[in-house]
């Protein structure tokens, strides 16, 4: 997802008492992939810088691969292959992708939706015309039609690359719910072959821990911001060494039609933006999981999301929070051991 969070995931040093005052001055940001990118390392500047130099070479070249914007970019050029008979066969990185985003896809039948770009453009996002009013109900299904994956073709072409046919004109592969994810952990792989430790990933609110924020704490401290700014801090957690966090929400990336809001998350079942939920955060063992499962968990709401984390991901835990602005109003799933977890209450 690009993150545009709702929650603002904040590393440990914003959470009195979890780090020390410099801690600030150890953290490097940069922009990528159309968001912002960070490293913080618990020990020296020069260290996030370093991580930094190796994260900043592997995001750019997810960027040329998966971006829904370049028109160069791998994604767009296999997309404009859709309807024209052509299987094309696709760069490592994007088999992987979209390898996973179908099977995410499959799981939650069809409510993750990699083929989900043409109802986003309907309802003004990905760089459409700005829209009036509410798309009628013969556009939405026309857009439903084009997000058909069952009709994908998918071949092995090697023992790490797929071939792909787009049946379709008008079909459009957007993988901006997963791709930053796989990024996070491209650059956790590479950082940790370099032997390096005790840092923090963050490309957009995809977080990925590396050792410990503060020597013996076992992790780093992480919080989730109140939605509705009652408090600071909704909640802070203990991302554990390896661990990946990710959010969806409803606050940033959103249209306006006839004075109605509309979130740029989009139930691929319906090809209507999702309501009634502000925000969904996942912790899974690699950050695509984590990317590709807040958006899932997003649309499948507290109660069903529960039932499908516990049939297809039993080793992730989330919480959710609905847009009724309670702050009673939250529901939790997953293993939370009682000191990694605490929601904090209002002041």
């Amino acid at each position: 997802m690009n993150r545009n969070l709702f929650f603002w995931l904040l590393s440990g040093f914003l959470l009195g008492g979890c780090g020390d005052p410099d801690s600030s001055s150890k953290r490097v940001q940069w922009p990528t992939m159309g968001t912002i990118a960070s490293v913080r390392a618990s020990s020296s500047l020069s260290d996030a810088t370093s991580a930094k130099r190796s994260c900043e070479a592997i995001f750019q070249n997810q960027e040329a691969i998966f971006s829904a914007w370049e028109e160069s970019s791998e994604l767009s050029r296999l997309n404009l292959t859709a309807g024209t008979g052509a299987a094309t066969e696709c760069s490592r990185d994007l088999s992987h992708v979209l390898v996973q985003a179908l099977a995410l896809c499959q799981e939650s039948e069809g409510a993750f939706n990699p083929l989900i770009g043409s109802a986003l453009r309907i309802w003004g996002f990905n760089g459409a015309s700005p829209v009036h009013q509410q798309p009628g109900g013969e556009e939405i299904a026309e857009a439903l039609r084009l997000a058909d994956w069952r009709q994908l073709r998918t071949t092995r072409a090697s023992p790490h690359s797929i071939s792909l046919q787009i049946p379709v004109r008008g079909m459009k592969l957007d993988l901006g719910a997963i791709a930053k994810g796989y990024a996070v952990d491209l650059a956790y792989a590479a950082l940790k072959s370099a032997g390096c430790s005790n840092l923090l990933i963050n490309l957009g609110g995809n977080l990925r821990a590396i050792g410990e924020g503060n020597q013996g704490e076992g992790g780093w401290r992480t919080g989730i911001r109140d939605p509705f700014g009652k408090r600071q801090v909704f909640a802070r957690f203990l991302l554990r060494d390896g661990e990946a966090v990710a959010t969806s929400g409803n606050y940033e990336r959103f249209v306006t039609i006839q004075g109605r809001r509309y979130a740029h998350i989009i139930d691929g079942r319906t090809g209507i933006p999702v309501r009634g939920m502000a925000g969904t955060t996942v912790v899974a063992p690699t950050a695509e999981l984590a990317d590709g499962l807040s958006t899932t968990l997003f649309i499948l709401g507290a109660e069903k999301g529960t039932a499908f984390l516990m049939r297809h991901h039993p080793e992730c835990r989330a919480i959710w929070i609905p847009d009724t602005g309670k702050e009673t109003d939250y529901a939790i799933a997953g293993n939370w051991q009682p000191n990694h977890l605490e929601i904090l209450e209002k002041p």
